[in-house]
């Protein structure tokens, strides 16, 4: 397993936040989300072997809470992205 650099977990912790941001506060979302489109992209892209399955799942939700125009079903994905995306982390910088 080779460890996660420091640009890596950087970039980790600004997606978090910034979904975390727009979980708080829905109007924020026009303004972050030039911001986490690549974020996601890389979370793809860098998902280590076995782990490609949880980034797809965390990206899915997080994609489908930004498109939603729902409040209720914007706020349930954007959760259930988060929710996963913290134990994600920690396993894969273990």
């Amino acid at each position: 397993m080779r460890y996660r650099n420091s640009m890596e977990q950087q970039h980790q912790q600004t997606l978090t936040q910034l979904v975390n941001d727009v979980y708080n506060k829905p109007d924020l979302i026009e303004e972050h989300q030039v911001l986490i489109q690549p974020l996601l992209k890389d979370l793809l892209a860098s998902a280590p072997a076995g782990f490609e399955g949880m980034a797809t799942m965390i990206h899915s939700h997080l994609v489908n809470g930004l498109k939603s125009t729902n409040p209720n079903i914007q706020k349930f994905e954007l959760e259930s992205g988060l929710l996963k995306l913290k134990p994600y982390f920690q396993r894969i910088n273990r």
